[in-house]
């Protein structure tokens, strides 16, 4: 007389696999509607706290699934395992932002040592982290020749300049365009006359210093910082400093000490290809 064992199903691998898949889905639905301005932060925060929690979920529930497997015989054991897989990579990005949020000290800002505050210096030595200021640039070079090169960074940083100030900056024209003397009525004015905007608008050369104005956008959620950037020269050398300020966020992880990093490393090698120095491999 034959026999054979009845297996039983391992429910709980189809429930981790839903909540896992759920949860890597609604990771990047959550991103893409904030980018297109559908979610605010808020909403935005509880939708990751949401899809983490899923995630968490089908990671627990996995592994029950894989118990019951192991001990038991049960069918689903393929299930359970792709659902570990897949609610450990929806799990990762949060484990990042954790390590992150334990790494940086707090606040939502960075810059270099040529532009802290007075009354801010006494906090950031306390705080004891070598993050806490950065250090700045200085050239032996003159201040346009930087200032050419910060920009060059600056384009290949995605970081968008809003206004430039330098030492030369000329007053701002009238609007009155075509208005003489006590005239009440405007004078007809021909186009050729008013001078045309040049094609570069922050093309600035030959000043002794620079102050930049821009925004700069973190990846994946694209969190504006507003960001300055002081040119000046001394003597025979020039000095390069920036702050970067999230206009959103009370913590941003390190984001505006990274945004600070690669530009005065883009500045670097800016510099070096302008001094024709080629950089061994």
């Amino acid at each position: 007389m034959a026999g054979h064992y009845i297996r039983t199903r391992a429910r709980t691998a189809g429930w981790a696999w839903s909540f896992a898949a759920f949860a890597v889905a609604l990771i990047p639905v959550g991103i893409v509607l904030f980018r297109l301005h559908l979610l605010d932060l808020q909403d935005l925060s509880w939708t990751l706290l949401l899809a983490g929690g899923l995630a968490a979920l089908g990671l627990l529930l996995a592994l029950v699934a894989i118990v019951k497997v192991w001990r038991r015989g049960a069918i689903g054991g393929g299930r359970a395992v792709s659902a570990l897989v897949i609610a450990a990579l929806a799990l990762l990005p949060f484990a990042g932002a954790a390590f992150l949020y334990r790494h940086f000290p707090e606040g939502a800002s960075a810059e270099t040592a040529g532009l802290v505050d007075a009354a801010l210096a006494p906090l950031a030595t306390a705080s004891g982290s070598p993050d806490a200021v950065l250090a700045g640039r200085d050239y032996q070079a003159t201040a346009s020749m930087v200032y050419e090169a910060a920009r060059t960074a600056l384009e290949q940083e995605g970081i968008e300049i809003t206004d430039v100030q330098s030492s030369l900056t000329p007053p701002r024209d009238s609007e009155d365009l075509g208005v003489s003397g006590t005239v009440a009525v405007p004078i007809p004015t021909l186009r050729g006359s008013i001078a045309a905007e040049p094609q570069d608008r922050f093309a600035m050369k030959d000043a002794r210093e620079y102050t930049i104005q821009a925004v700069a956008y973190a990846p994946i959620f694209a969190f504006p910082s507003d960001v300055t950037i002081r040119i000046a020269e001394e003597g025979a050398q020039t000095f390069i400093d920036m702050r970067s300020a999230s206009r959103d966020l009370d913590r941003d992880l390190g984001q505006n000490r990274r945004i600070i990093v690669a530009f005065l490393n883009g500045v670097d090698e800016a510099m070096r290809a302008a001094e024709g120095i080629v950089q061994e491999e």
